[in-house]
């Protein structure tokens, strides 16, 4: 017993150097080896039963110190996905570009997919609170680009460098936790942060359409930077950094040398570029361009040489940037197939939701963005939840499994009873998708932590947030694809056949504008709609497909009983 104190006292020291003293920048933010199955039941039974404060609390109330001075910068990176959500149209529609709309997203997830599996490499090697301010440095530089944009591609570049900060905001907030705290209370500090996205993604996309409607889209995407320079600062004046050493300029050179040294640039470039190329064929396949053309099968042959070059580059790198044996467990493959196949879904239904009641209801942007918010209310009522549940019980499968119920019966109401005519309990039928989220957002975590090496599991982590995101740029474009091809057809068997004068200005203006939707009138605003309603329910039974293969990888969810 005397031993379990002791562990736990040199614990809650290890936390409090994190914010008074100065480890080394690469290792982790605990000295010593970090808790996990065996150390479960030791930290119960350190609490006090005089219900005094024990360095348990200390340590919990360390922790929460920690998190407090990191959150800001989550809030942002969330905030800015239902912002832009609940905006792209008006954005497009500035530029005259609707058709293009998806890029506003896919273009920050895909840059999002490039950094995200370099941050966990990353942040061994440089430390995470170096890795963490660069990527908010990232962020603000893109927010403020944004802002200035004259056109499409411009912006589609600024969002872009907004992806690769946004990649490290959340993803090294996790792996912070894992270093932290014990795997059974993993799940619900994660649940903490998932409150604070979900505060994120509702305040974003409500207060985004009212700034966009107040002073322009321009000062809603800019006003982020000031917000997560303010992050940038709380961590650099509260995570205090390590002291640099006091060689001369010379080691110090050779110290940056060595650490530039252990990173993969081959690996991660080639990693970078088969990512690239894969989501850019699934992007533009079939809608911007034919699934025929040169640049297809260009893309393609791109991909898999630069795949192909990757395998063969982490095979022989001493310190691989992802490795390969990582994909050959079930524990790690599982949780990567089950948020891939859930964020798909999920990021297809936030992208149409505002679509759809701005259409059917002619809501304002800001209306529209206010629709989102019982989902993203569901997505915290789940994180919360599962957090309770795997602390309580010490299992996550279950969770798992009735979480892709939920998503499917979501998607199966929506199927149902989205039908133009939507009442306002219906549009509370978004709720179980987004409870389902929040339920995977957190077990798979758990389970990818129980299934992996103390050294692997910031590595892990990183894929398993490219996979996330991966699902959602693939969700996003097969869903958008789905739904424009749906909506070209529709609507010119509905205009067309119905006799309506200039018809075809008719299915060209609403291809690309959802202002002109709304203005019009009498048959030809009723025929469009009707059509639009048609082609949003091809996007739904696609959801229902990505539900489907997520309840079955969820059965195949390898568990780890904690003690």
């Amino acid at each position: 017993m005397a031993a379990h104190k002791s562990q736990d006292v040199a614990k809650n020291k290890s936390i409090q150097t994190v914010l008074e003293v100065n480890p080394d920048e690469v290792t982790p933010l605990l000295t010593g080896e970090t808790d996990r199955y065996d150390a479960l039941e030791e930290n119960e039974r350190a609490r006090s039963p005089t219900g005094t404060r024990t360095p348990k609390d200390e340590e919990q109330r360390s922790v929460f110190g920690i998190l407090s001075v990191l959150l800001i910068g989550v809030f942002v990176s969330q905030a800015d996905t239902s912002l832009v959500l609940a905006t792209y149209g008006a954005i497009a529609s500035e530029f005259n570009d609707l058709q293009n709309a998806s890029w506003l997203l896919s273009s920050y997830m895909l840059a999002m997919c490039m950094g995200q599996p370099l941050y966990g490499k990353l942040s061994d090697i440089f430390g995470r609170k170096f890795m963490l301010q660069f990527s908010y440095g990232l962020f603000a530089a893109g927010s403020l680009l944004c802002g200035f944009c004259q056109s499409m591609p411009q912006l589609i570049v600024a969002r872009s460098i907004q992806g690769l900060g946004g990649a490290g905001m959340v993803c090294l907030v996790s792996i912070i936790i894992t270093d932290l705290v014990p795997l059974r209370d993993v799940a619900t500090y994660r649940s903490y942060v998932n409150v604070v996205q979900t505060v994120g993604r509702s305040s974003g996309g409500a207060v985004g359409g009212f700034l966009a409607q107040a002073v322009g889209w321009r000062w809603a995407l800019a006003g982020q930077a000031p917000l997560t320079v303010l992050a940038m600062l709380l961590v650099a004046l509260n995570l205090k950094a390590p002291q640099k050493s006091q060689g001369s300029e010379d080691t110090t050179k050779s110290s940056l040398a060595s650490k530039l040294g252990r990173i993969d640039f081959p690996g991660a470039l080639f990693m970078s570029v088969t990512i690239l190329s894969f989501l850019l064929v699934i992007d533009i396949g079939g809608e911007k361009v034919p699934w025929t053309s040169t640049l297809i099968y260009l893309l393609g042959g791109v991909g898999l040489l630069s795949g192909l070059l990757f395998v063969m580059a982490e095979t022989r790198a001493t310190e691989p940037v992802f490795p390969l044996h990582l994909l050959s467990s079930r524990a790690v493959l599982t949780p990567y197939v089950i948020i891939t196949m859930q964020n798909a879904s999920q990021v297809a239904l936030m992208f149409f939701i505002p679509l759809y009641f701005q259409v059917t209801k002619n809501a304002t942007t800001g209306e529209a963005g206010a629709y989102m918010v019982p989902s993203i209310v569901g997505n915290t009522a789940g994180g919360l939840l599962a957090g309770f549940l795997i602390k309580r019980y010490g299992r996550y499968k279950l969770p798992t499994v009735l979480a892709a119920l939920s998503s499917g019966f979501c998607f199966t109401l929506l199927l149902i009873f989205w039908r133009g005519h939507t009442s306002v309990l219906q549009s509370l039928f978004v709720f179980p998708g987004g409870f389902a989220t929040g339920i995977a957002h957190s077990t798979t975590f758990v389970a990818l932590a129980a299934g992996v090496r103390e050294q692997d599991l910031a590595i892990a982590s990183s894929g398993l947030y490219l996979s996330g995101s991966v699902g959602a740029v693939a969700g996003l474009c097969s869903a958008s694809a789905a739904f424009q091809s749906a909506l070209r057809s529709t609507l010119n068997e509905a205009v067309i056949g119905g006799d309506v004068d200039n018809g075809p200005e008719i299915i060209r203006k609403s291809l690309s504008d959802v202002t002109y939707v709304q203005n019009l009138t009498g048959k030809a605003h009723r025929l469009v709609v009707g059509a639009y309603v048609s082609s949003f329910r091809v996007s739904f039974l696609l959801c229902i497909g990505l539900a489907s293969a997520y309840l079955i990888a969820s059965l195949a969810l390898k568990e780890r009983h904690f003690v």
